[in-house]
């Protein structure tokens, strides 16, 4: 009984580290807000089109606050049901948009690889948040 209680307090200690490469992989993209012209070279862009740098700007503020939240979560446990919430929501409608227009090659398909290797950490996190609630 001892050991089954043991590998459960082990399981749940991988808890943060989920959370943590969640939120890692939506605050990599945070360098346009800062530096607009990495938007050119992350996704081979127009630097002229400046309709298109507004909204990747803003789609990287957007990805750092879900990234903000999970980092959060991975410390704070009242924060993890929003977090899972706001990094599920983000993951599923891009992959979801990315199948839509016929799995597309190049940078949108980096962001694919990289909303994928986030699910299994993701699921991880919501099966042990969502069982011990």
């Amino acid at each position: 009984m001892a050991s089954a209680q043991t590998a459960g307090m082990s399981i749940i200690a991988l808890v943060p580290l989920a959370f943590a490469i969640v939120a890692v992989i939506h605050l990599l993209p945070i360098a346009p807000v800062f530096f607009p012209q990495t938007l050119t070279r992350l996704y081979d862009i127009a630097p002229g089109d400046d309709t298109l740098l507004v909204l990747l700007r803003h789609r990287a503020v957007l990805l750092a606050l879900v990234g903000v939240l999970c980092l959060w979560a991975a410390w704070s446990m009242p924060v993890r049901p929003a977090a899972l919430l706001a990094a599920t929501v983000n993951i599923a409608a891009f992959l979801g948009f990315y199948a839509l227009y016929g799995t597309p090659t190049g940078a949108l398909r980096t962001i694919a690889i990289f909303d994928l290797i986030a699910l299994p950490p993701l699921a991880f996190a919501a099966w042990t948040t969502l069982m011990r609630g």
